[in-house]
């Protein structure tokens, strides 16, 4: 049987506003692109003002290929400027790049941590170590040494189950703890991230000056 032709529902079509600011002359920092969206005011009311109304507003960063975001729906009456500028630089990292951590898992640290710790169980130097195991005689330092060559290759911390084997030989059965947050290096992608973050707050802080002059 023939459909019959339902006439096309009206779409909802909402406007925000949106500011684009270019940052530059930040150290060591491609120009720095940033676009704050105001979605306006919604209804948040409170036992004190149940007409109390609340920012939302979203942030949107570019710097060379990179690119964040993030948003907020309950900014008070700050703007978004206002808010990211008056924030802590950390909270705003982590809104932008939810998890990243100043530290990284490193094969190469866990090789120095390795080495570390045949030279003290070797050397015999008791409680002078957190390792699990005692001391090493010269043919299995030398073993060990020669084995640990393997561990710059591992790229994350899931690898290295592949080389149980030898972390138990070097820190024992609890190996996993051994190296838990010892085995790291710095994330550069966080650093990098940091200072992005450090300059739009700062550039946000000198625009709110002059808006107040």
């Amino acid at each position: 049987m023939p459909t019959e032709n339902k006439p096309a529902e009206v779409l909802k079509v909402e406007r925000s506003t949106v500011t684009k600011l270019v940052i530059t002359g930040a150290p060591r920092l491609d120009p720095i692109t940033v676009f704050l969206e105001d979605f306006g005011r919604r209804a948040c009311p409170t036992e004190s003002n149940p007409n109390y109304q609340t920012a939302q507003d979203k942030i949107t960063i570019n710097c060379r290929d990179n690119s964040w975001n993030a948003y907020w729906g309950g900014m008070g009456p700050r703007t978004a400027a206002e808010f990211v500028s008056d924030c802590d630089w950390h909270y705003i990292l982590n809104c932008l790049d939810h998890g990243i951590g100043a530290t990284v898992f490193s094969g190469d640290a866990l090789y120095t941590l390795a080495k570390k710790c045949i030279f003290q169980r070797r050397r015999q130097q008791t409680g002078r170590h957190d390792w699990e195991l005692g001391e090493l005689s010269k043919g299995e330092a030398r073993e060990l040494w020669h084995d640990i060559d393997a561990l710059r290759g591992i790229e994350s911390s899931n690898e290295c189950w592949h080389h149980s084997r030898l972390l138990t030989e070097l820190f024992g059965e609890e190996w996993h703890y051994s190296i838990d947050g010892k085995a790291v290096e710095e994330n550069q992608k966080f650093t990098y991230l940091r200072r992005v973050v450090e300059a739009v707050q700062q550039a946000l802080s000198q625009e709110q000056q002059l808006v107040t002059t």
